[in-house]
């Protein structure tokens, strides 16, 4: 009943600052999950084909299907939302599934992200300041900061969109930082055809 009281409580002053509740469909496709998280993830999707043989899951996270909400309405213009429910994940080290309620608030289609981010931020400290909580973190991450970083590396072009693409599989990324630290990705064979194909190029140069 508390944690009810305290959902209620936070759902309020989301509300308050401006942004609309949205209701977002429970079950969503497959490949919207696999693009964002890997094939890795896949085991822990409660996932089912339906008659025409697309396959679908339910929700494993709503913010998610906050943004596929978005990208499909195509308004293309501001909007602020909020939304809270259930997100089902399977879980191997308990018995049962998990089911967890999950509120979020986003600002979609942002003009001024800066100014969107700040308002994102009080909103957050608001609530968590009303909260009562004794302990409480903000934690904020910057995927763009991630993209920048990246894009510095001296590593072939399809080495960064991999490690762009599977930034949020924490396993996965972490497997393809080993192969890159030990280059377990570079093929011998292509690599002495290439160091062959230079060495004739610099001798038609020479000539």
């Amino acid at each position: 009943m508390k944690s009810k009281k305290l959902s209620e409580k936070i759902l309020r002053s989301i509300k308050s600052k401006g942004f609309n509740n949205i209701i977002l469909d429970p079950v969503l496709e497959t490949k919207y999950i696999l693009q964002r998280s890997g094939e890795n993830f896949k085991r822990f999707l409660f996932s089912f084909y339906d008659l025409n043989g697309k396959e679908l899951c339910l929700r494993p996270d709503l913010t998610i299907s906050s943004v596929i909400r978005f990208i499909q309405n195509k308004k293309n213009k501001r909007e602020k939302v909020f939304y809270s429910g259930e997100a089902f994940r399977k879980t191997y080290q308990k018995k049962d599934s998990i089911i967890k309620n999950q509120i979020g608030y986003e600002i979609l289609g942002s003009e001024n992200k800066q100014k969107d981010d700040k308002e994102i931020i009080d909103t957050s400290l608001k609530i968590l300041k009303s909260s009562g909580f004794k302990k409480s973190v903000l934690k904020i991450g910057n995927v763009e900061l991630f993209n920048l970083l990246i894009n510095k590396l001296d590593i072939p072009r399809r080495w960064r969109n991999r490690l762009k693409r599977h930034y949020w599989n924490e396993n996965y990324f972490n497997e393809l930082l080993k192969r890159l630290e030990t280059n377990l990705d570079i093929d011998s064979v292509f690599v002495e055809t290439d160091k062959l194909r230079y060495q004739k190029n610099e001798e038609r140069k020479s000539k």
